[in-house]
């Protein structure tokens, strides 16, 4: 290939300027990537903007939590979890909240991440709950069986709220990277 012909092609993919003493205007994924600087550094230049966003946004959950309380739900997945896992659920999505509002997107996508496993190690450990307490020689007596009633909805409670939880806080989490930041958890 001829000095002149890769000129020709390093100036096409905007690698250099056309001619030798101008400048190129960049194309392609330089253009995309210097569009995505310009947007990032507006941003940043903008906390009062992020802090309002993240505000509304916070404040319409809070509401829905708080409609949750009036009708008497918000205190039912620490009620029915006999194992804790809903605390631990709870304290990890305050903890990424916390984390949204410091941008630190990869640490939110990690909690994210974590509150869906957590919600799947909390419908086992109900599962465990569960079928721990069946046996078929606990059948014997009326109140045998009425224990074994008992675990099942035991289980079937921290197995369901644990999951429950979890899913809110992965949405609400990502709700916020997406609105904020345009990050996907």
């Amino acid at each position: 290939m001829s000095s002149s012909m890769l000129w020709q092609e390093k100036a096409r993919i905007g690698a250099c300027p056309t001619e030798p003493g101008a400048t190129a205007e960049p194309v392609g994924i330089v253009s995309q990537l210097h569009a995505l600087r310009s947007r990032d550094d507006q941003s940043r230049a903008s906390p009062k903007a992020f802090v309002a966003r993240f505000t509304v946004i916070n404040l319409v959950g809070a509401a829905l939590v708080a409609a949750a309380w009036v009708e008497g739900l918000a205190l039912k997945p620490y009620q029915a979890d006999s194992s804790g896992m809903c605390f631990l659920i709870t304290a990890l999505f305050l903890w990424g909240l916390w984390r949204t509002f410091w941008r630190d997107w990869q640490a939110v996508r990690w909690i994210g991440n974590t509150l869906v496993y957590l919600g799947m190690v909390g419908t086992v450990l109900g599962l465990v709950v569960t079928v721990s307490a069946l046996s078929v020689d606990q059948v014997q007596s009326f109140e045998s069986f009425k224990a074994i009633i008992e675990a099942i909805f035991v289980g079937s409670g921290t197995a369901l709220y644990t999951n429950l939880l979890a899913c809110i806080g992965y949405l609400w989490l990502g709700t916020n990277a997406q609105l904020l930041a345009r990050q996907e958890i």
